[in-house]
């Protein structure tokens, strides 16, 4: 026993100091992780960072500290902390590797909801497929199509193409093109799509509506409309306005021709 006791007085006399040391570093430094965190937390917040990422961010952030600071403690104590640290990077790179398609899909996230290229509810062309954005997630997004169907797109391969957002102003213009005989009266075509486009009460005045000859085509004349609209009439207009062309073209005696094509047969003798 009087060994024993010895022994503990020596161990505690010599690493004493160190363990109550590494203790207040422990204690300290994990207090000083959580206000870090917490400030990182009011950050984002205040840059308007959606809540779901604020979370994760803040979380890294804290046990990024911690890790620091269990390292700190451990040197105190006088333990040989380089081949930890060579093991948790050795970890880590081998987790990167095997998640590097899920890192890439968090990494776009993160310049989605911080660029802001669109946001909930608009109706954006992206990833292959068009939609309402329902949610915006850290590794997807899920988009609504206009006949009810739920698409689920990885961040990486939204942020990698070209992204059409339809939402984002106000106004949109109607483009379309008719075709009609070339025995068709070009004139008397533009005053009946003029008429047409003037009797909508949904156009705009201002940007003025535009109705002009596009194209000598093989089989038609073309001519090309455009009207603007509110964002949210355009798909109500550019209906009303095909329905609407075709009702006051036949009325007026202008044909739509089908394609053709003329054959000249030679005969010889």
């Amino acid at each position: 026993m009087e060994k024993i006791q010895t022994y503990l007085t020596d161990w505690i006399s010599t690493y004493g100091m160190d363990i109550i040391y590494a203790i207040l570093i422990f204690i300290v430094g994990r207090t000083i992780a959580k206000s870090l965190s917490k400030i990182a937390v009011k950050a984002m917040e205040k840059a308007n960072v959606s809540t779901t990422l604020t979370k994760f961010l803040s979380g890294i952030i804290y046990y990024l500290l911690l890790e620091a600071v269990i390292i700190a403690s451990l040197n105190q104590l006088g333990i040989e902390t380089t081949s930890i640290v060579a093991v948790l990077a050795t970890a880590g790179l081998a987790i990167g590797l095997a998640l590097k398609d899920s890192l890439s899909n968090f990494a776009a996230g993160v310049m989605i909801i911080l660029f802001k290229p669109f946001v909930i509810g608009d109706f954006v062309e992206t990833a292959g497929t068009a939609g309402i954005v329902e949610e915006i997630g850290i590794f997807t997004v899920k988009m609504r199509t206009p006949d009810n169907k739920q698409i689920i797109a990885p961040n990486s391969s939204v942020i990698g193409g070209n992204i059409t957002n339809y939402s984002t102003k106000p106004t949109r213009r109607v483009d379309i093109t008719v075709g009609v005989g070339y025995d068709a009266d070009i004139k008397q075509t533009k005053n009946v799509l003029t008429g047409v486009i003037a009797s909508n009460g949904k156009i705009l005045n201002d940007p003025a509506p535009l109705v002009a000859v596009s194209e000598l085509g093989d089989s038609s004349v073309n001519f090309v409309t455009r009207s603007w609209v509110n964002a949210a009439d355009y798909w109500d207009v550019y209906f009303e306005l095909m329905e609407n062309y075709k009702i006051k073209l036949d009325e007026a005696g202008i044909n739509i021709p089908y394609p053709q094509m003329d054959v000249h047969l030679k005969k010889e003798d």
